[in-house]
């Protein structure tokens, strides 16, 4: 008796399970390795602040171009005393939910299931953020989520024959675009998808995707509706805020340059992951089966081999090094991008057929391709961000690739393998990066200490951030009361959460690349607010411990960036003006952290802290 296709998918999908489930357990253990000083902080501090009674607008200058900091603010409402680690399991719960909805919302267009769990192992492991870089909820993974949402929403909507069910999956896809653009707000062109396809699908005349003028406006009405309230709440200041916002941010040297910088060493990642995607579809669809799985074996060894080489070092690693195989991700997801829109235009000027998987994977890749190159130019990453709107990407490319296979017999057990050829060393080397860096703090299996108490409970990192981390908990107690205010300087903000004391001012990432007017200015709002601090923190440099060489585990702490006592500085001269020097921790001979407290406060007693 012959065996059908539909025959394997079922054992299938239960070894993709037990994968998934698996690589899931991994992810859970390695949210509780690393702590950090800077970007988590801020993202951290800057809801939070909200939460214990900032205002949005009246307490910042600046913020408007990010509003990720509202979202985060009713978690932190609901539950004030809510840890790092249990921020990170919140954004990996939530990946998991996601992918959940958005497997059922596939599975109810192609009716195909195996390859599902496959496909988002790598998500289950790192979360919504495959860089490595923050597992945690902020601009970069919410967009992310919303993302996702918004596909699995709007193709509930393309297959449901309830009209109410319809319109409601039509509207909630629309409220998952405001919340994206509310994340983010130059993320706010994500509106334009449901347009585009609303064109594709009439140049197309799509039938396994109907979608209408009327249904479009389902789309559109959450986003309208919400962004009007939004601005009818916050009226005239919020957008003051967005013109100093853009004003502050445009001053920075590294912006004022130009959004767009071409990164050659990306271009050549991008050209051989071109090659080697064209060389596999190539071989699938001219070869025959015997040969094109051991060409494909062969085609996935040498980009494992390139991968982890970077081209046996004829290649520059991106970022010296610190996202390397994480870029080599975004180069697939780029030349897939490119490569698909060039076979779309292709075959629609040639008046070709599409097929019901090529019209799903244009659903997909149309926000995709937005959101990518959006957060590809105005992130600070650059090009690696567009692996932190992947999963839609990768979909396609499965789609893709087992559409080019759904004619052959055995279809099941061939697909899993060739997208495992296809995806595996990418996944790899992505997830293998993922977990030894631990974003500037040193590799899980070094970290010999766990935090205990406060913000940073149940991380784990090295005797010298947890020894600064009790250090600084001793001084706010000997030195500050609740609802003081406290500085902290140079790029320190997870400083505030530690202490639980808000940030006198507008920005808790504080560096100089800002204009000197600029922080002028705060310290004017900060003295005319009433926000003096009690206590302040100068960190001379950025409090991170680089890679010097992930296989090894070995790191570099960076270098000064300022020196304190000489610099003329707003904030340094207001410090050693309104301040008197309390503690230091010392790092090292160049590397000292100093304590100052207000000039106002009692001398200090004798169990106040004392130097480590």
């Amino acid at each position: 008796m012959e065996t059908r296709p539909s025959d394997y998918q079922m054992p299938i999908f239960i070894i993709g399970m037990i994968l998934f489930t698996a690589v899931a357990c991994f992810g859970w253990i390695k949210l509780q390795y690393g702590f950090n000083f800077i970007d988590e902080g801020y993202h951290a501090t800057e809801s939070w602040r909200l939460a214990a009674g900032d205002h949005f607008l009246q307490d910042k200058i600046t913020g408007a171009l990010a509003h990720y900091t509202l979202i985060t603010r009713i978690i932190f409402k609901i539950y004030p005393d809510i840890s790092l680690l249990q921020l990170r399991q919140i954004q990996f719960i939530l990946t998991l939910a996601s992918l959940l909805i958005f497997s059922v919302a596939l599975f109810r267009q192609s009716r195909q299931y195996a390859w599902l769990p496959f496909v988002f192992s790598l998500f289950a492991f790192t979360g919504l953020d495959p860089v490595g870089m923050i597992s945690n909820l902020y601009y970069q993974t919410y967009p992310h989520l919303f993302l996702v949402l918004y596909l699995s929403f709007m193709l509930f909507g393309f297959q449901s024959e309830n009209t109410a069910i319809k319109k409601i999956s039509y509207v909630l896809s629309g409220l998952c675009l405001w919340l994206m653009s509310l994340s983010l707000l130059h993320l706010g062109l994500i509106i334009l998808s449901p347009i585009i396809i609303l064109v594709l699908s009439r140049k197309f005349k799509s039938k396994d995707y109907p979608f209408t003028s009327k249904d479009l406006l389902y789309v559109l009405f959450p986003f309208a509706v919400c962004w009007i309230l939004f601005l009818a709440v916050f009226n005239k200041s919020y957008l003051l805020n967005i013109f100093d916002s853009l004003d502050v941010v445009l001053s920075m040297p590294s912006v004022s340059g130009g959004l767009i910088n071409i990164n050659w060493e990306f271009i050549k990642q991008i050209t051989i992951s071109m090659v080697f995607l064209s060389l596999f579809f190539v071989a699938i669809k001219k070869l025959p089966v015997q040969f094109f799985t051991a060409g494909c074996a062969l085609l996935s060894l040498i980009i494992f081999l390139i991968i982890n080489t970077s081209l046996f070092v004829f290649l520059v690693p991106y970022y010296k090094g610190g996202f390397g195989k994480p870029m080599w991700f975004s180069s697939l997801l780029m030349s897939f991008t490119i490569l698909f829109w060039m076979h779309t235009i292709r075959k629609y000027i040639l008046k070709k057929i599409f097929s019901k998987e090529e019209e799903l994977s244009i659903i997909l890749m149309v926000p995709f391709t937005i959101c990518s190159l959006t957060m590809g130019v105005f992130s600070g990453l650059g090009a690696v961000s567009v692996a932190q709107s992947a999963i839609p990407s990768v979909v396609a490319i499965s789609y893709m690739l087992t559409s080019q296979l759904k004619n052959m017999r055995y279809q099941h057990p061939v697909a899993i393998l060739i997208l495992t050829l296809l995806l595996g060393p990418f996944y790899y080397t992505t997830a293998r990066h993922d977990w030894n860096f631990t974003f500037f703090d040193v590799q899980p299996r070094l970290t010999n200490v766990k935090i205990e108490t406060g913000f940073g409970r149940g991380i784990y990192t090295n005797q010298v951030y947890s020894k600064l981390y009790d250090w600084l908990i001793a001084n706010a107690k000997a030195f500050t009361q609740l609802d003081d205010y406290a500085i902290s300087y140079v790029v320190s903000p997870m400083v505030h959460m530690i202490t639980r004391l808000r940030p006198s001012l507008d920005d808790t990432f504080i560096t100089f690349e800002k204009p000197r007017s600029y922080y002028e200015k705060c310290i004017k709002k900060m003295e005319q607010r009433g926000r003096e601090p009690k206590i302040a923190f100068i960190f001379e440099l950025k409090l991170k411990l680089f890679p010097v060489s992930l296989e090894q585990g070995t790191v570099s702490i960076s270098s000064k960036e300022f020196d304190f006592m000489s610099s003329p500085d707003p904030i340094s001269n207001y410090v050693k003006t309104h301040m008197t020097p309390a503690s230091t921790f010392k790092i090292s001979k160049d590397h000292i952290i100093r304590c100052y407290v207000d000039n106002n406060l009692p001398k200090r007693s004798e169990n106040s802290p004392k130097n480590p």
